[in-house]
């Protein structure tokens, strides 16, 4: 009997001592988590879309899909959105893409070419990154290079910005 009421005091102590501390740290550490659904609420720098097709390759560059719960690979004429974190194996495939200009940090991404590290950056086909072209035409410049590719398919680094038009006159 002896140990029944020692149990019993122990966990009338102890489990509101444990939940006051998961409360005290869960607003220490900025307050609860919440998740949202697919392309709804908040996002801090990503957003979660579903796939128009297949992205077999991480970190190419990604633009508005379908409708606005969807993404699709970026090609060469492209407006971008984001760079697309994952692979999908099909279409409809929920991906995480890092929204350009707001990205607090560098992104990866896959070069098309040769890229020398300082240059700016605009889409290529297949939602890759090429250096900005110097012949005529109207292109989006994505951000700059930090670091060097030196063929197409090898991964950089770079610092992103909201997507700016250029235009290039012969």
């Amino acid at each position: 009997m002896h140990n029944i009421i020692i149990a019993a005091v122990t966990m009338a102590v102890i489990l509101p001592a444990l939940l006051a501390m998961c409360v005290w740290l869960a607003r220490r550490q900025g307050g609860l988590t919440y998740l949202a659904n697919i392309a709804e609420g908040t996002h801090e720098n990503t957003i979660t879309l579903l796939t128009d097709e297949v992205v077999g390759t991480r970190h190419l560059l990604g633009k508005i899909g379908s409708d606005a719960g969807h993404v699709a690979v970026a090609g060469a004429s492209d407006i971008p959105l984001g760079v697309i974190t994952d692979e999908a194996a099909q279409s409809g495939s929920p991906v995480s893409v890092e929204i350009l200009g707001i990205s607090e940090r560098t992104l990866p991404g896959v070069a098309s070419a040769a890229i020398a590290a300082g240059a700016f950056v605009v889409p290529a086909a297949g939602g890759k990154l090429r250096t900005l072209p110097t012949a005529a035409g109207t292109y989006h410049i994505v951000g700059r290079a930090l670091s060097a590719a030196g063929a197409d398919g090898d991964t950089i680094e770079f610092v992103p910005c909201f997507p700016i038009q250029r235009v290039v006159t012969a």
